[in-house]
């Protein structure tokens, strides 16, 4: 009996778990804005981190700002026609327009964002004055980027989830040390690219599931051999074991980054002293977990919500 949860409910697990990651995603978006842009605690938080972020020398800081130095036209170029080429030499052409879509609506999305929805005003004493900034671009350049890669990659995927996870962190976290952005405005871009993400699995896991039950309803079509009634029935594809390994240790670094991240902003002491050195680097390091968390929790739900590829038949059981 199949007890996996998201194979439930004839074939809708996936999906309706994909839409409600979707939902969630954009909640967060929401609040995030709302909370860090909006109200005078929720930038003075981030003034906090922002001013930790500067003034930090150390490795997190050298290797991120390396990181973010990558975040370059040419580099996204050549990891979006990467995608492409995997796509093409896996023969999943299908596969283009879903990716394409994502990564052209969340930077679409975080555009009109910034420069449309939202207006940052200074709201309390000691907030530098910045034009609009949430969410980041060159964040969701990075996300989108790196997500088209995993979902373009294959079998290759359950390693260029961790690596994509680390580069979309580090450059995330590098638009903080040289002062580009705010921590808001990069948590607020990872979310808006996982919410494409989960939207994007949820209706090719809807298409999937017609098309299977199309198939199912006639089995025998196409078939050329005399004498054979029926095919036998392939067994339901499942993601494969390393995939569901790598989902499980990204979930585990996931949930340590957001329980560490969400409990040492919590911890911070108030009120905040925002020239305060003694805050500003915990603030930062904290912060810093949060980032990888969320960055690492999306890419595990993706990993578990992706539809698995139909595993086909051997050469000597397929019909010529």
């Amino acid at each position: 009996m199949n007890t996996d949860p998201t194979t439930r409910l004839g074939g809708f697990g996936r999906p309706l778990l994909s839409l409600l990651a979707a939902g969630v995603s954009v909640l967060a978006v929401v609040a995030l804005a709302r909370t860090a842009v909006g109200t005078a605690s929720g930038q003075r938080l981030d003034q906090l981190v922002s001013s930790g972020a500067k003034g930090d020398d150390g490795r997190l800081s050298h290797y991120a700002e390396i990181a973010v130095g990558t975040v370059s036209l040419p580099v996204i170029t050549a990891l979006l026609v990467l995608a492409v080429l995997l796509v093409l030499l896996r023969r999943r052409p299908g596969l283009l327009l879903p990716i394409g879509t994502l990564v052209l609506g969340a930077n679409l999305t975080t555009q009109v964002i910034k420069r449309v929805l939202l207006t940052r005003e200074v709201l309390g004493p000691g907030i530098e004055i910045t034009p609009n900034s949430f969410p980041s671009g060159h964040t969701t350049l990075a996300a989108t980027a790196m997500i088209a890669l995993v979902l373009a990659g294959g079998r290759a995927r359950a390693v260029l989830a961790p690596l994509g996870a680390a580069w979309t962190t580090a450059a995330g976290i590098g638009t903080l040390v040289v002062g580009w952005h705010r921590p808001s405005d990069v948590i607020g871009a990872i979310t808006v690219v996982a919410a494409w993400t989960f939207l994007t699995l949820a209706l090719d896991g809807l298409d999937t599931r017609r098309r299977r039950a199309r198939a199912a309803a006639r089995p025998d079509r196409g078939r050329r051999r005399r004498g054979t009634r029926r095919s036998a029935p392939l067994a339901p594809p499942r993601p494969h074991p390393v995939e569901k390994v790598m989902a499980f240790l990204l979930g585990l670094v996931g949930a340590a980054g957001l329980a560490w991240g969400g409990f040492g902003l919590f911890s911070l002491p108030r009120p905040l002293d925002l020239h305060d050195p003694a805050q500003q680097l915990p603030a930062f390091l904290v912060t810093a977990a949060l980032i990888g968390g969320v960055t690492a929790s999306w890419l595990a739900l993706t990993l578990l919500l992706r539809v698995p590829t139909s595993h086909r038949t051997r050469s000597a059981n397929r019909v010529p």
